[in-house]
């Protein structure tokens, strides 16, 4: 398809839904970002209206021990993961080898004033203190040796925190300055599509 205007147009629709995310980066004692550490983990959680892998929920985490994922469908999660979570900037440095699933059911509250939060038996993800809400276009967005064309509206967080078997990841989401407005390593990604 190569990057022409007429390749996207012939693209399919492939994921239809939401995508919050949360890198944690290390802080001290005191709460404050330790300098040059990258982060320690990295969540990503799908809300699946409609996908041609399946429709759901899965949580994804990358950490340099291993990934995981939690949901009802191990596929699905699995798929995720493969096809387009590991391209993601935020997980870049957490190679993705195999993934570990474990089945888990979350209750999910989503809201553009306020934020999300997705709690399971096993695991649980929450992001708030919206600072903004624009879109965001990546026409030709990279997926290893193909390319998507992703679409959503950005809603950059403030806080966020992750656990795994009611054991809370240490850390905090960076908070940076970007040419549009403020950007996160916490966010929440709405009215997401992805066309591959």
């Amino acid at each position: 398809m190569g990057n022409s205007p007429a390749g996207t147009w012939r693209r399919s629709m492939a994921f239809i839904g939401s995508n919050p995310g949360l890198a944690l980066h290390p802080v001290d004692r005191h709460g404050v970002h330790i300098p040059g550490e990258p982060a320690s983990c990295f969540a990503s959680f799908w809300i699946a209206e409609w996908s041609k892998w399946g429709t759901g929920n899965a949580l994804l985490i990358a950490t340099r021990q291993g990934w995981r994922s939690y949901g009802s469908n191990g596929y699905f999660a699995e798929t995720l993961a493969n096809e387009l979570t590991r391209y993601f900037p935020e997980a870049a440095r957490f190679p993705l080898a195999e993934i570990t699933h474990t089945q888990d059911e979350f209750d999910v509250e989503l809201d553009i004033e306020r934020g999300f939060r997705a709690v399971g038996g096993k695991a649980e993800l929450e992001i708030s203190g919206i600072l903004d809400r624009r879109q965001f276009l990546a026409p030709d967005f990279q997926l290893g040796g193909s390319s998507a064309a992703l679409s959503n509206v950005y809603l950059p967080c403030s806080t966020g925190r992750l656990s795994e078997f009611g054991v809370e990841w240490p850390g905090a989401p960076t908070v940076y300055p970007g040419p549009r407005g403020p950007s996160s390593s916490a966010y929440v990604a709405v009215a997401e599509s992805w066309a591959m």
